[in-house]
């Protein structure tokens, strides 16, 4: 662990460098997989809660500082005032986000996995092509689905064999008041009729 700070860091600084790398590895949960669905009403609750904890993070930075037991490093030391004043909204605005990527997915969907309940609904899906670096590139759309992070793979040549536009579907997810975890679409697709 030395390589994360310096041998005379104090127990804060240790404490305040877990805590972040963890917030950040979590984050990359939803990033990477992408079959979590946040209820809305979980979402707006979870942003409230990552801006309580935010706040509750300034207030602890300054009391820190006040003691002298954590100071900014880096570049920070060498940035003028008007850089500084940039620097501090979008310093917050990037941690509010990773928070709220923590609580607003990577946490539910552990959750989703141990305590949720199997449902099945009915909806409809239509095929949708990708180009994204990180998605795949044959997907499925729900049409009720409002968040950036769901996808629904397929593979190429079951994506060739579907028609465009929208098809029923029915959908095999675990749910809990957090928010859903879609396990399969399954697709009723009519074949045309021969001549």
């Amino acid at each position: 662990m030395k390589g994360l700070w310096n041998p005379d860091a104090s127990v804060a600084q240790k404490w305040l460098i877990g805590i972040f790398l963890s917030v950040m590895l979590g984050a990359m949960v939803p990033i990477f997989s992408r079959g979590f669905i946040p209820s809305d009403v979980w979402q707006l609750q979870a942003l409230y809660i990552s801006l309580a904890l935010t706040a509750l993070g300034l207030v602890w930075l300054r009391v820190l500082y006040k003691r002298g037991q954590w100071k900014p490093a880096g570049p920070w030391q060498d940035y003028g005032p008007l850089k500084r004043l940039l620097m501090i909204p979008l310093c917050l605005g990037f941690w509010l986000l990773v928070l709220w990527l923590n609580l607003a997915a990577t946490l539910p969907k552990a959750y989703n996995q141990v305590f949720a309940t199997e449902v099945q609904t009915v909806s409809s899906a239509t095929k949708k092509r990708s180009s994204g670096r990180y998605s795949c590139h044959y997907q499925l759309k729900l049409p009720e689905v409002r968040y950036m992070f769901f996808e629904f793979c397929i593979d190429e040549q079951a994506f060739d064999q579907l028609p465009d536009g929208p098809m029923p579907a029915r959908l095999t997810a675990r749910q809990s008041y957090f928010g859903r975890s879609i396990d399969s679409i399954a697709l009723v697709v009519r074949r045309a009729e021969s001549e």
